[in-house]
């Protein structure tokens, strides 16, 4: 068995497990802030950087509207599209795909999460596994969703139920990847540690390895819930009847450029704001760091 190195302070199962914590005075030997003013400020820039991306976009894109360097029918005006809004919002339509739309990527990315946390810890504690499962694997990464998304809509119907498992195929391998790294990253001698103190296998998992996992794992999520938007969009692409993608399929048909432009924001939007939430998360989480 490992033995702990000389000096280094192991906590007790069920005690909870902290990353080392760099020295938080800067360069200059200020002061640091204390936790919640650090995160106050962390959050915050967060909007300001935001925002700014937000404003900049705007700015650039009135510019080249004003000054007609795009053709109306590839780039209408921002008065236009913020018309377009108005209209969607009213009839209803806007509210109804976005929901779909979230359903769809939802759905898929909790599937995906099951999927890629179960065969992750099995892969990160069962080398031979990862033998196995590496060719099929690499196999699936190879065939683009879009390629998938026809075969699993012939199979399953036009429904709900093809697009989960599409947002499925785009989320599982970053999420999976992400699992394997931050269960392997885990210093062998917590692991001995905790045999000695007989931690059965679901307490060293909820106890040891998802806190030390924690900024990994977490930033599998940050990435999966952002794919997950692109999935369902990619099997809306291919057949729906509703839908934030089936709205952009309507739009471009019948040429209807400001809805479009509607449904690609809204897209933007949903998937900058379960970004912002998994962020949110991840700093809620990770708190014991900074204790």
């Amino acid at each position: 068995m490992m033995r702990p190195a000389a000096g280094r302070r192991v906590p007790a199962m069920g005690s909870r497990v902290s990353a080392p914590r760099p020295d938080a005075t800067g360069p200059s030997g200020a002061a640091p802030l204390p936790g919640p003013a650090r995160r106050e400020r962390s959050l915050a820039l967060s909007i300001l950087s935001v925002l700014l991306f937000a404003g900049v976009l705007y700015a650039i894109w009135e510019a080249i509207s004003r000054l007609a360097l795009v053709p109306d029918i590839i780039l209408p005006a921002p008065i236009e599209v913020a018309q377009g809004f108005g209209n969607e919002l009213a009839n209803g339509e806007l509210l109804a795909n976005m929901a779909t739309t979230l359903q769809e990527a939802l759905g898929g990315f909790a599937l995906a999460a099951m999927v890629a946390g179960t065969l992750g810890y099995l892969i990160a504690h069962l080398r031979w596994l990862e033998v196995l499962a590496a060719p099929a694997i690499a196999a699936s990464q190879a065939v683009p969703a879009v390629a998938v998304a026809p075969i699993l809509i012939t199979l399953f119907g036009v429904g709900l139920l093809p697009k989960v498992l599409v947002c499925a195929v785009v989320v599982v391998f970053p999420l999976l990847i992400n699992t394997v790294t931050g269960l392997r990253g885990i210093e062998r001698d917590y692991h001995d540690v905790a045999r000695v103190f007989g931690a059965s296998r679901l307490q060293t998992l909820w106890h040891l390895e998802l806190p030390l996992a924690a900024p990994a794992l977490l930033g599998g999520l940050k990435l999966g819930l952002s794919l997950s938007i692109v999935g369902a969009v990619v099997g809306e692409f291919v057949a729906a009847d509703s839908g934030l993608g089936f709205m952009i399929n309507t739009s471009i048909g019948n040429f209807d450029n400001a809805t479009r432009y509607v449904a690609l924001i809204t897209l933007a939007g949903l998937s900058i704001s379960l970004f912002g939430l998994v962020t949110l998360l991840e700093r809620i989480t990770l708190r014991w760091q900074e204790a």
